[in-house]
């Protein structure tokens, strides 16, 4: 014979109440690994951000020492060498400028040089002489960074590449 208990009251989550709460924590979830997950984009702008810096520091080492370094890049690393009067050699004074391994590489690296695609890039002893870009490229995606009139490399958004095949219909 059932019973009532004075100030007992009923608990418990319906089966929809709790079916809702599912639904939305699922999609919460699935945002949350959407925007978590690093692709392409996020990789490259992740060295590129680095690079800058990098690039900031040896612009600065060479002010100070009115030396001219240089930076070389290749699908694996990079290295900043500067000149000692007879042969480029790697930078040794400053050990942020040591030889680096890309943290998310390997990517497709062009460096530009007043426009024209060359080896190295010098980084001068007197700021913002020349335009110079380094174009960092993983699959379909790339990142531009871009010296401007202060010497300063900026980082552009990262695009898309079209394929040769989806320019030219």
């Amino acid at each position: 014979m059932p019973t009532l208990v004075r100030g007992v009251s009923k608990q418990g989550f319906t089966l929809l109440e709790l079916l809702v709460v599912i639904v939305v924590l699922s999609i919460a979830a699935g945002l949350i690994v959407v925007r978590g997950t690093p692709g392409d984009s996020n990789y490259l702008e992740s060295d590129a951000k680095k690079l800058a810096q990098l690039l900031r520091i040896a612009q600065q080492e060479s002010l100070l020492k009115s030396k001219d370094i240089r930076f070389i890049a290749g699908e694996e690393g990079y290295t900043f060498e500067e000149f000692t009067g007879t042969r480029w050699v790697p930078v040794a004074t400053e050990p942020m400028l040591r030889t680096r391994l890309w943290d998310n590489g390997p990517y497709k690296v062009t460096l530009f040089n007043e426009g024209l695609e060359n080896r190295f890039l010098t980084l001068e002893s007197q700021a913002g002489l020349t335009r110079q870009a380094i174009v960092l490229q993983r699959n379909q995606v790339q990142v531009v960074l871009e010296s401007q009139a202060s010497g300063v490399f900026k980082l552009g958004k990262p695009n898309t590449v079209l394929s040769q095949a989806s320019r030219n219909p």
